[in-house]
């Protein structure tokens, strides 16, 4: 395999990867099928002519390398106050390549080069909430959770949320506090949930709450949280909560200061609330909805001013 910065002469073999990006996955990008077939190969060629603001990473296989099966963009901001961030873009690699590491190499490979680039500070990107495999690959390279855009893009019958990442090049662009996902929630040890369907409930935990997937199965998937995990379970036969079976709630420690602002979070995000914002047990409190009405907590009290109140 080779991967390299792709230039003029690639156009052809770029403009073609693109089309079928766009075919197979259009739901992953602003750009439509038919609008790229319409722009002339010379945009195509244009387009491909690297400098330190846009370039262009190709992975090219075959016993040649003449194949090009895979491509990803960085776009670095021209405004002069955001000069320090610079934009993933266009990443893709042809499904029949997919799982081979391919995409990990290009993303390492711009990392790489976004390192050598004098004032670049963070890269960020913005991904389909329910992409869990592309939200998975861009974890294990560096990214975090930061923000989600509920209707980032809309058709005449459909639209889709997207999830904002951010990965810091340097501990200067990096802020000194950072919570562990868009949530600052401070963890517990670990807790099984059955849901009945996986894939939905992975694009609210990995894609709303912004946990970590770690490992997938058939039927069911490890998410880390900070130092914690949780494991779903995908039992459509079951009920996943009931008043005899199943979770009651799952609570997620919270400081006070960050409550107010994750509740703010929720509601953009149109998560169902059940109760709070209130201050009870020695703390306060909100209480909410996954996709299968399994109820979660956030609460910034501690056992023990709990167990002062109830004295």
């Amino acid at each position: 395999m080779d991967i390299r910065i792709l230039h003029t002469v690639d156009a052809s073999a770029y403009r073609n990867l693109r089309l079928q990006a766009l075919s197979t996955n259009p739901e992953a990008f602003l750009t439509t099928y038919d609008d790229y077939l319409s722009r002339p190969l010379e945009h195509v060629t244009n387009q491909l002519t690297p400098d330190d603001d846009h370039f262009t990473v190709g992975a090219y296989v075959g016993d040649d390398s003449d194949h090009l099966v895979g491509t990803v963009t960085l776009v670095r901001e021209r405004a002069t106050k955001a000069r320090h961030i610079a934009n993933v873009v266009a990443m893709f690699v042809s499904p029949n390549f997919q799982r081979q590491g391919i995409g990990r190499e290009l993303l390492a490979d711009l990392i790489q080069r976004a390192r050598q680039l004098n004032g670049v500070e963070q890269l960020r990107l913005s991904v389909v909430k329910d992409n869990v495999a592309a939200m998975a690959l861009y974890q294990a390279v560096g990214f975090q959770v930061y923000g989600m855009e509920p209707n980032a893009m809309k058709t005449a019958v459909h639209s889709w949320d997207e999830v904002h990442m951010v990965l810091f090049l340097t501990s200067q662009g990096q802020p000194q506090r950072q919570p562990v996902s868009s949530f600052a929630t401070m963890g517990f040890s670990h807790i099984t949930i059955n849901v009945s369907d996986l894939e939905r409930s992975l694009a609210f935990y990995v894609g709303t709450l912004g946990m970590k997937l770690v490992h997938r199965a058939l039927q069911d998937a490890y998410l880390e949280w900070g130092k914690a995990w949780i494991c779903l379970q995908e039992r459509p036969m079951l009920p996943t909560a009931t008043p005899q079976l199943g979770v009651d709630h799952v609570a997620l420690y919270t400081p006070k200061d960050e409550l107010h602002a994750a509740v703010g979070a929720l509601k953009s995000m149109n998560v169902p609330i059940t109760r709070g914002p209130v201050e009870r047990g020695g703390g306060w409190t909100v209480n909410f909805l996954d996709p299968d009405g399994t109820q979660l907590e956030f609460h910034s009290g501690t056992l023990g001013e709990r167990m002062k109140v109830w004295k």
